[in-house]
């Protein structure tokens, strides 16, 4: 939403970006120069942001409203149907809400970020004529990799030695993300490939860290795990990785392998939702099963090809440039919103 907010500024377009006060949306938004009105979206001041809102629209001449993740959906509208403009909600994961199949379709659209999440929603009843698919896109990663210099400042800062080869999983450590089916491979990657270690970047809770090191350590593989935390760095955490591994259960249309791709790094990603619509298996990176076997099959094969895992990295860079940019995002956007406003 801030990405998009900005790109069509620069676009020409005026932008205003509603949402709940302070946190961290707020300071980046203010960050990329986007005007904003902070109002409740929870409860007893939701319905006045609802009727503020409608007043807004029409104060302003705003010709249509954008809503983000189904609180705001419904919000958006009730205020578009006050206000009688267009109201176009982004759908970015998968979800049986009332809103995406039982709201008045007059003047609603929706977008979803991949194609399997819009066969999903038509099957749930969605009007398919009122769905288009728009991929995310990242301004990560465009000016190209950093060098060997950040490589290296990041393996001595995870104590690891100079010549360690990375497998890194980026997102919440969980099991719908699937860090423990990395894990359980680990020893047979380590067996083949030794100077492999695991790096896990995001919000681990206690227990589950604690899990996974019990996992690691029944294999012998306890001192290869390195878990950072939340990070404010991640082009540069992701610079430094061999390999991206996202074993998850299933992906609408997963940030981190966009931006993976943006950064010229070959994924290991499974079967699953939007991922096979992200990376071509074979040219720009590999799709497995969700087992331990197929996950660790493929991080070996990777790790015993340097030049065939930085072939692999450069024709994901060259496909993420070429579909998956924020400018593409905002085209894209950009050229649904007027096909919304023609029929409008």
């Amino acid at each position: 939403m801030v990405v998009l907010s900005d790109r069509l500024r620069r676009r020409g377009h005026e932008v205003t970006a509603v949402c709940p006060p302070g946190g961290w949306i707020t300071r980046q938004l203010a960050a990329a120069g986007v005007p904003m009105l902070e109002w409740p979206m929870h409860g007893l001041g939701a319905p006045a942001t609802i009727l503020r809102l409608r007043s807004y629209v029409r104060e302003h001449g705003i010709e249509m409203i954008h809503t983000h993740l189904t609180r705001a959906t419904y919000m958006g509208y009730i205020a578009g149907l006050l206000a009688k403009v267009p109201v176009v909600s982004s759908v970015h994961t998968l979800t049986r809400d009332w809103a995406y199949r039982y709201l008045p379709k007059h003047n609603h659209w929706f977008v979803t970020v991949s194609e399997d999440l819009q066969r999903t929603l038509i099957a749930r009843g969605a009007a398919p004529d009122r769905i288009r698919t728009v991929h995310n896109g990242t301004d990560i990663g465009l000016l190209g990799p950093d060098g060997a210099g950040s490589a290296l400042s990041v393996r001595a800062e995870l104590g690891v030695p100079p010549d360690a080869e990375l497998i890194g999983v980026f997102g919440r450590v969980d099991e719908f993300k699937g860090q423990h089916i990395l894990v359980h491979a680990a020893s047979r990657i380590v067996a083949k490939c030794p100077r492999a270690y695991f790096v896990f970047v995001g919000h681990a809770e206690p227990s589950i860290q604690q899990g996974l090191w019990e996992i690691a350590a029944s294999s012998g593989v306890g001192d290869r795990l390195r878990f950072t935390g939340v990070r404010d760095d991640v082009a540069r955490m992701m610079d430094a990785m061999d390999v991206i591994a996202l074993p998850s259960r299933t992906e609408a249309c997963s940030m981190a392998i966009i931006e993976a791709m943006t950064m010229g790094k070959p994924v290991v990603a499974t079967r699953a939702g939007g991922n096979p619509e992200l990376i071509e298996h074979g040219v720009s990176g590999l799709l497995t099963e969700r087992t331990p076997e197929d996950v660790g099959a493929a991080v070996v094969s990777l790790c015993r090809d340097p030049a065939g895992r930085a072939a692999m990295g450069a024709k994901a860079r060259e496909r993420a440039l070429r579909l998956f940019t924020a400018d593409a995002m905002a085209a894209n956007i950009e050229g649904f919103y007027r096909e919304v406003l023609g029929k409008a």
